[in-house]
């Protein structure tokens, strides 16, 4: 069983090549069925090639393809992307009664 910093490793030294591959949309570790760390590729559903000639392993780290995608970054300022980095007023509220 892989550790998460040696497939962490792995996925650092191929991300690059990976993902010059047409229909790759990311390079990420995840947890398999079993709880073991591996790499995941995930591909863009409609792509049909995608999948070819992609190797079962890497480094003999097993590798797990997901069809999804593709991927778009959301652009600053909207909806979405925007995140409020203030605690709520009941955070607040909470954090001052444990005081």
């Amino acid at each position: 069983m892989a550790t998460e910093q040696e497939v962490r490793e792995v996925k650092q030294r191929h991300s690059a090549r990976l993902m010059s591959r047409a229909g790759v949309s990311g390079v990420g570790i995840e947890k398999d069925e079993s709880g073991d760390f591996v790499l995941t590729v995930h591909l863009d559903a409609e792509d049909e090639k995608a999948r070819e000639d992609l190797p079962e392993e890497i480094e003999g780290h097993r590798v797990r393809y997901v069809g999804s995608g593709p991927f778009r970054k959301l652009e600053a300022g909207s909806a979405k992307a925007s995140v409020s980095r203030k605690a709520p007023a009941s955070a607040k509220a909470s954090a001052s009664k444990k005081r």
